[in-house]
């Protein structure tokens, strides 16, 4: 499914707003899923996080592999995807 920016927005901005404080990068992306509801997927996941918190598109890609998004070989566990995003989360 493919989702026009102005459905994905509003969640990424109420994303944006959250407090990440002491919080994992697996609970944020929790959240974000909880927020897109029946939207969520990698495509979607990939767009909330580069919007809500500017995470480079490469990075980006590589977490909309995380395993909950996402299964197979190459899925991302909850240890990769906090390595991954610390850089941008913990600011």
């Amino acid at each position: 499914m493919i989702a026009a920016p102005s459905l994905l927005d509003p969640a990424a901005d109420e994303l944006k707003s959250t407090d990440t404080a002491g919080r994992s990068a697996v609970e944020i992306a929790r959240t974000a899923r909880d927020l897109l509801g029946d939207r969520f997927s990698s495509a979607t996941f990939l767009y909330v996080l580069m919007r809500a918190f500017e995470v480079d598109y490469h990075a980006a890609t590589t977490a909309a592999r995380w395993h909950e998004c996402q299964q197979g070989p190459r899925a991302l566990s909850d240890a990769d995807l906090e390595k991954l995003l610390a850089p941008w989360l913990n600011r």
